[in-house]
Formats: C-alpha cells, sequence, structure tokens
C-alpha cells in the first residue's frame, strides 16, 4: 500500500483508464465527425443479437464480436455501412488479445455469383488467418499471374486467398491494371469480396479523418471497377 492508499494494481488501474477514455471519446469524435460529412445516419454501438439493423458479415463476423461507431446511408450511389469491430483474437500458445477492424461495407450494384475473395497484408502470420478463415475454410492462397503480370508491390504487400477453383475467376475481376493500383494505393487497406458486398478493412489503427477518407475512396472506386467487369462480361 502507497502513500497515497493505493495498491499498485489500483495505482496502475487509475492511470490507463483516463487514457482509454480519452482514446474511446477521440474514436467516437472522429467517426461521428465523418458520418455527418458523408450523410451518413450514426447509431453508435449496436447490439448484433437483439438490434435491429443490417448486420455486416464477412470474415471478420463472430459470435463474440462488438460493433461500434455504426453508421449507415448512401453515398456516390453505393449503400454503405461504416463501422468499427472488435473481437478477441486466440492464437495457440499465445495471450488473447482484442483485435479492432475499421470496416467499410459496400453493396455492390451487380449480383452476380461473385467469387469469396480476401486480400491481406503479407505480414499476417499464418496463425491470423486460419483464425480469420475459422468459418471459411475454403478460402485458400492462390498466385496470380494466368491474365498477365502483376506488379511487384501488390505482390510483395500482399496475398489472395480464394476457393481454388476460383483462382481464373477471381483474377479475371483483380486484373493486373486493378492490383497495380491497389499495390500503389490501398496499403494499409485489405479487401474482401463476398456475394454482392466488398469490405474495405483497416486493421488496428486509430480512425482519422484520412483514413477514413481514403477508406471510402478507394472503395468506391473498386466497387465501381466490379461493376463495370459484370456489365462487359
Amino acid at each position: 500500500m502507497g502513500k497515497d492508499g493505493k495498491t499498485p494494481v489500483k495505482r496502475f488501474l487509475s492511470m490507463v483508464k483516463p487514457s482509454a477514455a480519452v482514446e474511446a471519446r477521440a474514436r467516437k469524435r472522429v467517426m461521428t465527425s465523418f458520418a455527418e460529412k458523408l450523410g451518413l445516419v450514426y447509431f453508435g454501438y449496436v447490439d448484433q443479437k437483439h438490434d435491429e439493423h443490417s448486420l455486416v458479415r464477412g470474415l471478420t463476423l463472430s459470435r463474440t464480436h462488438k460493433d461500434k461507431h455504426y453508421s449507415i446511408g448512401s453515398f456516390e450511389g453505393y449503400d454503405i455501412i461504416l463501422l468499427e469491430r472488435s473481437d478477441i483474437i486466440n492464437f495457440p500458445g499465445k495471450p488473447a488479445r482484442v483485435t479492432k477492424w475499421l470496416v467499410l461495407a459496400i453493396d455492390l450494384h451487380t449480383k452476380a455469383d461473385l467469387p469469396h475473395v480476401f486480400i491481406g497484408h503479407s505480414n499476417h502470420s499464418e496463425t491470423f488467418y486460419a483464425h480469420l478463415f475459422t468459418a471459411f475454410s475454403h478460402l485458400q492462397r492462390v498466385y496470380f499471374g494466368t491474365l498477365g503480370q502483376h506488379s511487384d508491390e501488390f505482390n510483395f504487400n500482399y496475398r489472395v486467398f480464394t476457393h481454388a477453383s476460383k483462382a481464373y475467376e477471381a483474377e479475371q475481376l483483380f486484373t493486373p491494371e486493378l492490383t497495380s493500383v491497389i499495390g500503389a494505393n490501398f496499403r494499409p487497406l485489405e479487401i474482401e469480396l463476398h456475394r454482392d458486398v466488398l469490405y474495405i478493412y483497416a486493421d488496428d489503427m486509430m480512425p482519422t479523418q484520412q483514413l477514413l477518407g481514403t477508406m471510402v475512396k478507394n472503395g468506391l472506386w473498386l466497387a465501381q471497377q466490379i461493376d463495370k467487369s459484370q456489365v462487359t462480361a
């Protein structure tokens, strides 16, 4: 017990809590301000089991995730949802940790039977991907190159995952021209295409106006390219 009457644990918690509270307020301030700028309706926290709202699915969906700063609306002709999702990630032999994703979900105009594709960072561990793909065991790493040479920047910084039988179809969507732009302009963002929804992720990053703006700008550009490819197919 110290002179201030606090145990070392209580003293530590008293130092940590204000910092966490300050960060939480900062996150909310950025997310609400950005939603207002785009004309989205901000709901804040939503309960996936009880609240009436459009559930954001994709790879980060789980029975234990929590969604905050949920915002929904239309922007530049697309229905979008923006939120912050957190979940507890368990790694074998390592302590569990809380992971947060900023998630942008964009409803595509096309309703074609598109392949399930995830384009993730090359610096994630195999254990990370194994956990992420728990509900989607069909996802396997594939290598693009059948339709042409993809940029070194894309090949070095990203891995592509899809069903092995869908690799060619996935490359028809993510052509060398598209992956060149992704390699040059999308980092640190990650991409998932699942059914008729495009997901843009920022993993474990503090939201800023610039980051959220990049997610929306790049996400809408990619959604437009995918929709165009289905019109001309």
